[in-house]
């Protein structure tokens, strides 16, 4: 096919090619090139927001949390280093009360029960108060509540033979559990209050007295009760000269509801007070019958879980669990009734064994007769 070029054919298509390429040029001069200024310029202004937002939260700081492996935590549960994990957070959400050393918290107790990978804040970590006469002692209690663990809080508390019920101690931590003993940190007034209370114990116990314990279900939360038992005569005599005590005991109280407790249990007749031995040493046995099915069935859960782990691939567990109470046999709370009557020639050796322990291998010693 043979085309004849000429001038007028070459002018035609020069001029289309320059109008074409000057149509589009001029699109994006005039169209599209302003356009991309502008999507420029957005995108700029995002990036100068987003960088402001940025400079407004500050840099990421570590704050500390229950570690995502760890078990849920309870109350009066000791805070332990292999417990805690860092965190980072942006400054700007950095709060006053939130834990920034772990060395501020460690060796304090949880308020509350937390589940793992809650932030820790100083809210929810609580301490017992200390002051130099503060001791570790361990005291002896006919009745403990089922599932007792170290960590918890309760009151330590006396029965009269007629139901008379008085608070010794109040909100006191458990240390440890060994047998029938526990360990709690007292001061001065507390172990002169808990010797009178044992005293007490020992006169009224053929009649069926109890010195028990009450569990908190709340110790972060909930307050504090008031004692509001009274020491007898002699042991007020010995506070009032103690130069260990800050605060001494008001004598006019004490002895107000001291004259109460002495007049529940001035006219017992022997036979009443056996009565009332007989009936509450049944209903100890059941509690304690209660107790070993409860530790029976949690050693159970504890051995599932293990077998659980251990199929999982997951090991041992790094934290042990704290101490609990050994199970009491059958044979202890039925022979409570028959050793009851040695307690009058026991109590003297029992009277001091309530005395100071500093460590945990210690435990309290008290003659059979008195315990049961």
């Amino acid at each position: 096919m043979n085309i004849e070029w000429d001038w007028r054919k070459i002018a035609i298509i020069s001029a289309a090619s320059v109008l074409f390429i000057g149509t589009n040029v001029g699109q994006y001069y005039w169209i599209w090139g302003p356009k991309q200024e502008q999507i420029k310029a957005d995108l700029n202004g995002r990036i100068e927001l987003l960088q402001a937002t940025l400079d407004n939260i500050g840099p990421m700081v570590d704050i500390w949390a229950v570690r995502e492996e760890a078990a849920e935590t309870f109350p009066g549960q000791q805070i332990q280093m292999a417990d805690l994990e860092a965190r980072q957070i942006p400054e700007s959400l950095l709060s006053p009360s939130y834990i920034l050393e772990p060395e501020t918290i460690v060796g304090k107790y949880y308020k509350v029960a937390l589940t793992p990978g809650t932030p820790l804040s100083m809210g929810l970590v609580m301490e017992e108060p200390i002051d130099d006469t503060t001791r570790e002692y361990d005291l002896f209690a006919n009745l403990s509540p089922i599932g007792l663990k170290v960590g918890d809080y309760v009151d330590y508390r006396i029965v009269y033979p007629m139901g008379e019920d008085y608070i010794v101690l109040t909100h006191k931590r458990i240390e440890a559990i060994n047998g029938k003993s526990v360990k709690f940190k007292m001061s001065e007034a507390e172990i002169h209050f808990y010797q009178a209370a044992l005293l007490d114990y020992f006169l009224q116990s053929e009649k069926g007295a109890m010195l028990y314990m009450t569990k908190y279900v709340e110790p972060g939360i909930q307050k504090a009760a008031t004692e509001y038992y009274a020491v007898p005569k002699n042991i007020e005599a010995i506070m009032i000269a103690d130069p260990n005590l800050v605060q001494k005991l008001d004598t006019r109280l004490n002895d107000t509801a001291r004259t109460m407790i002495d007049a529940g249990t001035a006219n017992i007749l022997d036979e009443a007070g056996q009565a009332i031995r007989s009936g509450r040493d049944e209903v100890k046995g059941e509690l304690e019958g209660g107790a070993g099915e409860f530790a029976n069935a949690q050693q159970a859960r504890a051995d599932a879980e293990a077998q659980r782990r251990a199929e999982a691939g997951y090991g041992q567990a790094e934290v042990q669990p704290e101490t609990q109470p050994a199970a009491p046999s059958t044979s202890a709370a039925s022979s409570s009734s028959s050793s009851a009557s040695s307690s009058g020639t026991s109590s003297g050796q029992a009277t001091s064994g309530g005395t100071n322990s500093g460590t945990d291998s210690q435990t309290l010693t008290i003659e059979k007769g008195v315990v049961e």
